[in-house]
């Protein structure tokens, strides 16, 4: 799960009244995840930011804290924090 530019591209629109449609779109996707905080650091989400979501916990990190480009980031199949990949396997 991934969160970043690759979501607003998703959202680019052709036409220019489709254009003002996709600025509210960001507009809402801004307001969704306004309280979202970054696992590693605890700041909170900006759209000019990449941002990866862990697979195990679900918890969001700036790419940037956990040290994964967005480049990067499309060739993990399954992400998993520093904190969830330190924790043992239990029998």
């Amino acid at each position: 799960m991934q969160r970043g530019s690759e979501s607003k591209n998703a959202k680019a629109m052709q036409s220019k009244d489709e254009d003002d449609e996709g600025v509210a779109l960001e507009a809402e996707d801004e307001e969704e995840h306004e309280e979202t905080l970054c696992g590693a650091c605890g700041e909170s989400y900006t759209s000019d930011e990449f941002w990866i979501c862990c697979d195990i916990c679900e918890k969001w990190f700036h790419g940037k804290c956990v040290k994964i480009t967005p480049a990067r980031a499309e060739h993990i199949k399954q992400y998993k924090c520093p904190s969830c990949s330190n924790k043992r396997a239990r029998p």
